[in-house]
């Protein structure tokens, strides 16, 4: 009874409550850290320790240097570091420490010089919860951020907002106009809800989030003439709508082997390959760090990391589970693309090579990195040494300790990106950069999807449902007022409208045109040579043209410009309304309709009173229908409107 008075009494009175909380002290990692990394670490790093002084970490601050300890806890005045700072004697730049951030620094010394405390790493035993229990769990976590920091929140998005938005990020393209009439004018209460469990039970869920995924590594690949991604996605898509588990589906990756005809995931291994598209352990170390752990390990391939804990020997212990992996391609096998490892290999005719006594890798001797030469063990980010059989494959039991239930930087790391993918932005932002230094906006809120993602077997199909159903992702991209201010977007209170991909608004344009697919006539003159390989797809010679540097990750970036507008404008397979303009001129009883029906299969929604007015004023003075329905449907299609996730 006492409890329940007391959440009653919070409810009621939330503004009494949150005064009544004593002010937190600040603590290193998310107050002092930020201040340390842009102004001392550049000499007091992983890469330069001056006077023997670490300040990554706090358990170096406490330790000290040469001159003895930094900080005396409770002591500022007594403190090394204060009395450097203080006194503008550090750092010996220009870019000094503002008196707000000294401020910070003295209150955390007289607190008690303390660190953020650690959730301890620990399996998951509960089921998965209630998606529509969960999507709560979302918005109270994110409601109280935004009452805490005097920001409002927008509205819910009308129904025609959140239809375009959600088939576009569950499905990757925009709904039918049969699709968005249908919904717009249904009456259920819970229709949204519905909508979602159609758009998860759909082929093209999984194709475009499968799509997604492999472009993080497919975009990013430093390797001239990378192998298409056509296999690994489909084999990804396919993975997905079988509703596999992202662990399951990140060791299968992880570990593939044999010909790509075989293992079409393989492609992993060459979209991380070097510039002489030869599988590097130093890349796949990197990478791997980034999008499956959100950690900038590669910063520490030559030397301890600046400005994290990270070791050079953390890097290549890593790595060193990728070192016998290599392309299959050889003359023996007749250049059959696939993944092998070296140590595992037995050519015909030759003796099998020696068996591995351990699992190794050696750092360079290129006169970049240091310690060149040294041989580093194999071992994970915990400092463990797995417990590994080095005459077999050395990567499965290194991907059992990456997708272990209990390792939270796996977990924390996908429900990141899958949350990025669906507001613009992760809880850690840049998304491969988890660390004491980049604290999350929302880190209850983050462990708790974490934990959530675990629960549920990895599911991503349950992690999409909890997210769309809440009322954070089903607000309106409209601003208003007070939540424009600068760092509100890291607290969503209004969905962060996104760019549309190159595969997206290739497909917008398909579904809005009503086509198949949106080429130029093929020549009848021109036969196919079988023995060259296949042309490349419409789609895929589309979105190479209209492809920006980074945009797997920067969903919020415009990347087109004039060269992409201008096809977009003048491309003949753009202009001339499709089947659209011929369906519209056959079917539409009076200039209104034809307005209507052309909002609705390109814009996903019916005009405005205005705009109806305005389209239909401009149909009727055209020569004919035709011609005038395929420039009202040009210029929705060259909108703005038109090239956003809303």
């Amino acid at each position: 009874m006492r409890r329940a008075l007391f959440c009653l009494a919070a409810l009621l009175f939330p503004a009494v409550a949150a005064a009544a909380e004593p002010p937190k002290a600040p603590a290193f990692e998310a107050d002092v850290l930020p201040v340390l990394n842009a102004h001392c670490l550049q000499c007091h790093g992983g890469v330069h320790q001056k006077n023997g002084l670490d300040l990554r970490t706090l358990a170096a601050v406490l330790k000290g240097g040469k001159s003895g300890a930094a900080v005396v806890p409770g002591k500022p005045d007594d403190s090394l570091l204060w009395q450097k700072l203080a006194k503008d004697e550090m750092p010996k730049t220009d870019n000094k420490v503002s008196d707000a951030n000294k401020k910070v620094i003295r209150e955390w010394i007289a607190s008690g010089a303390k660190g953020a405390e650690k959730k301890a790493a620990a399996v998951v035993e509960r089921p998965a919860g209630r998606p529509a229990d969960v999507a709560k769990l979302i918005d109270k976590a994110i409601d109280d951020r935004l009452r805490a920091a005097k920001v409002p929140a927008s509205p819910r998005a009308e129904d025609a907002e959140f239809l375009r938005r959600v088939y576009l990020d569950v499905v990757g393209k925009p709904p039918t106009a049969e699709q968005a009439a249908a919904f717009l004018g249904a009456a259920d209460a819970d229709k949204r809800a519905k909508l979602v469990d159609a758009l998860l039970a759909s082929e093209d869920y999984g194709r475009h989030l499968g799509e997604r995924w492999v472009n993080v590594f497919y975009l990013a690949t430093v390797n001239q003439s990378p192998r298409p991604p056509e296999p690994f996605k489909g084999w990804l898509a396919k993975q997905l709508n079988e509703g596999r588990g992202w662990d399951a589906v990140t060791r299968d990756v992880l570990t593939a082997t044999g010909p790509i005809d075989d293992a079409p995931q393989g492609l992993f291994f060459y979209y991380n390959g070097d510039m002489n598209s030869q599988f590097a352990p130093k890349i796949l170390a990197g990478n791997i760090g980034q999008v499956y752990l959100g950690v900038q390990l590669q910063c520490a391939e030559c030397h301890d990391h600046p400005f994290s804990d990270w070791k050079q020997t953390d890097f290549w212990s890593l790595a060193a589970f990728f070192g016998q992996v290599a392309r299959m391609e050889s003359v023996e096998n007749k250049n059959t693309p696939g993944v092998k490892e070296r140590h595992l290999e037995v050519k015909p005719g030759k003796k099998p090579p020696a068996p591995l006594k351990d699992i190794t890798i050696s750092i360079p001797n290129d006169g970049e990195a240091r310690n060149g030469g040294k041989k580093v063990p194999a071992g994970v980010l915990d400092g463990a040494r797995l417990a590994a059989d080095p005459t077999r494959s050395h990567r499965p039991p290194f991907a059992e300790w990456l997708t272990a239930r209990d390792n939270r930087l796996f977990a924390r790391a996908a429900v990141n990106r899958f949350w990025a993918h669906f507001f613009g932005r992760g809880f850690v932002n840049p998304l491969n950069d988890f660390g004491d230094h980049n604290a999350p906006s929302h880190p209850a809120l983050l462990d708790e999807l974490a934990d959530e993602f675990v629960a549920s077997g990895f599911d991503v199909r349950h992690l999409v449902r909890c997210v769309t159903l809440s009322d954070a992702y089903q607000r309106t991209s409209k601003i208003a007022p007070g939540n424009d201010k600068p760092g509100a977007e890291a607290l969503f209170a209004r969905m962060a409208p996104k760019v549309l991909t190159p595969e997206q608004l290739y497909d917008a344009l398909c579904v809005a045109l009503e086509v198949p697919e949106v080429a130029p006539p093929a020549d009848p003159k021109k036969k196919p040579n079988p023995k060259l390989p296949p042309p490349p797809s419409p789609r895929s010679v589309f979105a190479a043209a209209f492809r920006g540097p980074g945009e797997a990750d920067e969903p919020t970036e415009l990347k087109l410009g004039v060269p992409h507008a201008l096809r977009l404008m003048n491309d003949p397979a753009f202009n001339t309304g499709g089947k659209l303009a011929e369906r519209v001129a056959a079917a539409a009883k009076s200039p209104g309709d034809a307005v209507d029906a052309m909002f609705l299969a390109v814009l996903s929604r019916r005009p405005t009173a205005a705009e109806r007015t305005k389209f239909a004023a401009f149909v009727e003075k055209q020569k004919t229908p035709r011609d005038a329905h395929a420039r009202v449907v040009w210029v929705l299609l060259n909108s703005s409107e038109f090239m956003l996730v809303p």
